[in-house]
């Protein structure tokens, strides 16, 4: 029953696990995707944030030079406010560098004219990326770009000092306008190489995630496929052990009809015999045809007594579960023999052993049933005319099984009998000794021990019984 149990487990484990595996997939699936989607969104953000970078510089450039050459005033201030727009991203990213509270970073991003919409992805993908090559690389980019304004910012300085100073001459300004053209030329590298190393990380990322996303589909897939498979299986065989369940109770219930009626007409045939030899011995007075009324009467309460033992054998067969443990099987064997010395015939009978197994690991109560039957039937159908009855009982065992053979030399089974002797209430057309339940009761006990029985007969020469029975048990449910 333990083993049932923990096969049925077993079972719904195997059915469960690709429930199991597409629910973590749709999981890691649902995860990677939003992390495909806040990657390019981040990346995106940063993309746009050097586009606004580059403008800021490039604007700040124009109005340098504009502001070196008019000297208006007005050419400075707008120098100063489009530089502040680089400056204002370097500021996020030494604040982002060393962890500065996320007030001053977004103020920062805010100062580089960045979208406040864009602030939570900017600094995601900084502090999780930043140690990622292809970012690190292109923070690199950024960093040097910040130095060039720096460079850029100092030279506005000096050409607004020369300016209050008057103390500005053409030799000057070509030199500060060579200057400022090798800033920017950098500057518009430095932008160029950031934009894409970002863009070149980005697509290998989304790249990575699409692969994941498909292997992730393609075991969903799997797996929702394997689970259905699974489902058809279980259904193919739930139906299957339906329709054996039923053909199982048609058979049952065909056996129980059989048991019923023979049941009570062996139940009441025996009655019905007494109650006759009584009404006879009512009207007679010789004392030795009393003593055979009387005789006849045990053998008719002797045959009652017999059946209702073989009910009960098989009611306790039917009921009784298969219990498997350590048994003595010489013991039983003994035990059958004690049984039996009460009968007429066993007195003539030389019961011989040759029993090579102490213990086996088997149902007791099964065993008691399938050995005493054999040897109360081999008792029962003894050869009386012979000088030497025997019975030969022998125990032995191979690799996989265990054998019980119970052989006698009795009056034998015919050819057309042998095959029909394990039914129920099954008895030859002379044979008023069984109840037709002992053999069933045999073939029915030990196929449920995963066994067989077969027998070998012949008229007035004897007949053999040989039991096979797996030495590996497995609990019949």
């Amino acid at each position: 029953m333990l083993k049932t149990t923990f096969l049925k487990k077993i079972k719904l484990s195997h059915s469960l696990t690709p429930l199991l595996i597409v629910a973590i997939s749709c999981t890691l699936l649902i995860v990677t995707n939003f992390f495909t989607i806040k990657i390019l969104s981040s990346s995106r953000a940063y993309i746009n944030g050097e586009s606004l970078y580059s403008k800021g510089q490039k604007d700040a450039t124009r109005h340098l030079i504009t502001y070196l050459f008019t000297k208006e005033n007005s050419e400075w201030q707008l120098f100063n406010q489009e530089l502040n727009v680089p400056k204002g991203d370097k500021i996020a990213r030494i604040g982002l560098l060393n962890n500065a509270p996320i007030e001053n970073i977004e103020q920062s991003l805010r100062a580089g004219r960045n979208s406040p919409e864009d602030f939570d992805d900017l600094i995601w993908l900084f502090k999780n990326f930043r140690n990622v090559s292809f970012f690190a690389k292109a923070i690199k980019e950024w960093e040097e770009a910040d130095k060039l304004v720096e460079e850029l910012e100092q030279i506005g300085n000096i050409v607004n000092q020369k300016i209050i100073s008057n103390n500005l001459s053409n030799q000057d300004k070509e030199v500060i306008l060579k200057k400022i053209k090798v800033i920017s030329s950098k500057l518009t590298l430095n932008e160029r190489l950031f934009s894409e190393t970002l863009s070149s990380g980005s697509r290998l990322v989304k790249d990575i995630l699409l692969v994941i996303n498909f292997f992730l589909i393609l075991l969903i897939i799997g797996s929702a496929s394997i689970y259905y498979m699974l489902m058809i299986n279980k259904l193919r065989r739930s139906k299957q052990e339906i329709e054996e369940t039923n053909k199982n109770l048609t058979i049952a219930n065909k056996e129980l009809d059989k048991f019923v009626y023979s049941a009570s007409h062996d139940l009441r045939s025996p009655i019905l015999s007494l109650k006759g030899l009584i009404e006879i011995m009512n009207t007679e007075n010789d004392m030795t045809q009393i003593r055979n009324y009387l005789e006849l009467m045990q053998e008719s309460l002797d045959k009652q007594d017999q059946f209702i033992k073989d009910i009960i054998d098989y009611s306790k067969n039917k009921k009784t579960k298969t219990t498997l443990s350590k048994v003595n099987l010489n013991q039983i064997i003994e035990e059958a023999i004690v049984q039996n010395q009460y009968r007429e015939e066993f007195k003539r009978i030389n019961i011989s052993k040759e029993l090579n197994i102490d213990s086996i690991y088997s149902d007791e109560l099964k065993l008691k049933i399938i050995i005493n039957n054999i040897l109360t039937n081999a008792i029962k159908y003894s050869d009386t005319q012979k000088e030497s009855p025997f019975i030969t009982i022998k125990t032995y065992q191979d690799k996989d099984y265990i054998y019980i053979s119970i052989e006698d030399n009795g009056i034998g089974v015919k050819k057309e009998y042998q095959n029909k002797i394990f039914d129920m209430f099954f008895v030859t057309n002379n044979d008023n000794k069984g109840s037709g339940l002992g053999l069933y009761l045999v073939k029915d006990t030990i196929e449920n021990l995963n066994g067989t029985v077969e027998i070998t007969s012949e008229i007035n020469l004897g007949t053999k019984f040989t039991v096979k029975i797996p030495k590996k048990q497995e609990v019949v449910a």
